[in-house]
């Protein structure tokens, strides 16, 4: 019972961080959406007539896409993990140096939070690349990380500790993987935006 109150609160203060950043550049930067175009819309629909064909005006977004915000949240959610590594790195590090090993880790998660700001922002092509950059440190990261923990496998069969260790860090670098393919998609369907 313990365990899950732990779970409960640690879940919502992850997600009350991430929304605070979410909420603050979202709305600031709300205008940089309203100049994409997304198609055209009759000026007057009651000028249409036989003779002559009504106006069409452009259509612009009130904000930013659906798909563009929830990757975006999703950037603000991974890479907020940037602390908790950071301070399990300095813990590690004076424990024989081990804890050079969450440097890749702690880029990956500065790039992710980075390319929710950029993505929010519209910041005209550096959006897509910080993004695709992100991603693809992301992919990298826990691809290696997979491999890595198929070595100690034969341990945690004897080792129920190791064995929950294996399913903790496996299951969220799957969500990582999700995540980081969610920012490749986000960023090749509103391409043109970005490049606008």
């Amino acid at each position: 019972m313990d365990a899950l109150v732990t779970l409960t609160i640690v879940a919502f203060v992850m997600l009350f961080a991430a929304s605070l950043p979410y909420v603050f550049v979202e709305t600031r930067w709300r205008w940089r959406w309203r100049e994409v175009s997304v198609g055209r819309i009759a000026a007057d629909s009651a000028s249409v007539g036989v003779y002559r064909a009504g106006g069409e005006v452009p259509r612009y977004l009130h904000e930013a896409p659906r798909l563009v915000r929830w990757t975006a949240f999703s950037c603000f959610l991974f890479g907020q993990m940037f602390v908790p590594g950071l301070a399990m790195g300095l813990v590690g590090l004076m424990s024989a140096g081990i804890g050079l090993l969450s440097i890749p880790g702690l880029i990956t998660a500065a790039k992710i939070y980075r390319a929710g700001f950029s993505l929010l922002r519209r910041e005209t092509r550096v959006a897509v690349f910080r993004a695709r950059d992100a991603a693809v440190w992301a992919l990298w990261l826990n691809g290696v990380i997979f491999v890595a923990s198929l070595v100690f496998v034969p341990h945690a069969l004897e080792h129920s500790a190791t064995a929950g260790l294996i399913a903790f860090v496996d299951g969220y670098g799957a969500l990582s993987i999700v995540q980081a393919l969610v920012m490749l998609r986000c960023v090749r369907t509103w391409e043109d935006a970005f490049f606008a």
